[in-house]
């Protein structure tokens, strides 16, 4: 049975993951515009546990806890940090994801013990400066999107804003915007394997398409609030 209380009434069992089920509840209400504090409020579970479920659904996909009991296993052994560090240095441009998915295919790790993006993310600030100078970019200009209609339109500093330092902001072409509509229809969280799918179909990096869902899902909430607040203005008196 439940061991405790938490700050919000509700149960929990200490050393135990959030059930399923209730993992599931917090997903859906996250997908229907909800913010992480309502969520927390509503079904009685602490905002970082709710925080914490969510980002790992956004990052893999999974709702499921990991497994529970014993300690983790170490995924970033040395021989991965040194295939992870050679394949830097030979291909600078790539990203964390895409260098996890090629230690997958080419079979370097188990398919459960490939590491996060998060944990390459970790190798590669660790490692020492020689090989971090070697393994960065030589040409520093950024990625331009074949189909976008438009360079990136810069607009003026606003007023009182230190000059030199515009913002840019990204024009995307009718076809990308109408392919990340059609994905955010489908999901508000899509996956590793899902912005990769769009970052080829785009052209676009997988940090602007990360960017896009988080404004989208920002304009959906702002929405539904303003629907929720014409709704109670309809019904008070006068």
């Amino acid at each position: 049975g439940p061991s405790g209380v938490n700050q919000l009434g509700g149960l929990f069992l200490n050393g135990r993951p959030l059930p399923t089920c209730k993992r599931q509840r917090i997903i859906e209400l996250a997908a229907s515009g909800l913010r992480s504090s309502d969520i927390s409020r509503s079904l009685k579970v602490s905002n970082g546990c709710v925080s914490k479920i969510l980002g790992r659904y956004q990052r893999t996909g999974a709702v499921a806890p990991k497994a529970a009991g014993g300690s983790k296993p170490r995924t970033a052994t040395p021989e991965v940090v040194a295939r992870i560090a050679l394949l830097k240095l030979e291909r600078p441009q790539l990203f964390a994801w895409e260098i996890r998915r090629q230690l997958h295919r080419e079979g370097t790790c188990a398919p459960r013990g490939t590491p996060s993006v998060s944990s390459i993310n970790r190798v590669l600030r660790n490692l020492p400066s020689d090989l971090r100078l070697a393994a960065e970019p030589r040409d520093p200009r950024p990625r331009v999107s074949p189909l976008a209609a438009a360079p990136p339109a810069v607009q003026p500093p606003p007023q009182g804003s230190a000059a030199g330092r515009p913002r840019g902001r990204t024009v995307f072409s009718r076809q990308q915007s109408e392919a990340l509509e059609k994905e955010f229809q489908l999901g508000q969280y899509p996956d590793t394997a899902t912005r990769a799918r769009l970052a080829a179909a785009t052209q676009l990096p997988d940090t602007t398409i990360r960017v896009w869902f988080s404004n989208r899902r920002a304009k959906s909430r702002r929405e539904a609030k303003q629907q929720l607040e014409a709704g109670g203005a309809g019904d008070s008196p006068g």
